[in-house]
């Protein structure tokens, strides 16, 4: 890509505060950033204020998205009971992925019921798209 680390984050700040769907911010850097840029967000300040300062600009879908790329990254790190509470808010602002990655995980955890309703609704949303 040829630009510094700095560029990078700068305009993965501007993405994420502005709410701009920036065409670099969808690729995989701008994604990676993105994404780094919550975890540390979350590790610092918790969810609520990821979800208020990063995400509340952002279509729910979006931010859905974002949040699942955040779970992905708590998975990575080992942070299993953060990853599920991720999940579950990005499923809430319709995220199918998040939406299958938390009934995989009800389902694991043996609540068969709740998995078989956020499989529907993923099916159903990516229906929909």
């Amino acid at each position: 890509m040829g630009a510094p680390v700095w560029v990078a984050w700068t305009v993965a700040v501007l993405a994420v505060l502005v709410g701009f769907p920036f065409a670099w911010f969808s690729t995989p850097l701008g994604t990676r950033s993105a994404t780094n840029l919550l975890l540390r967000a979350y590790r610092r300040d918790g969810l609520e204020a990821v979800e208020q300062q990063y995400l509340s600009k952002l279509a729910p879908r979006r931010a859905g998205l974002q949040l699942f790329n955040l779970g992905l990254a708590l998975d990575r790190a080992g942070d299993q009971d953060g990853a599920h509470v991720v999940y579950r808010h990005a499923a809430d602002r319709g995220s199918p992925p998040a939406m299958v990655k938390l009934g995989d995980r009800l389902t694991r955890h043996g609540d068969d019921d709740e998995a078989q309703e956020w499989y529907r609704r993923a099916a159903e949303a990516a229906e929909s798209s």
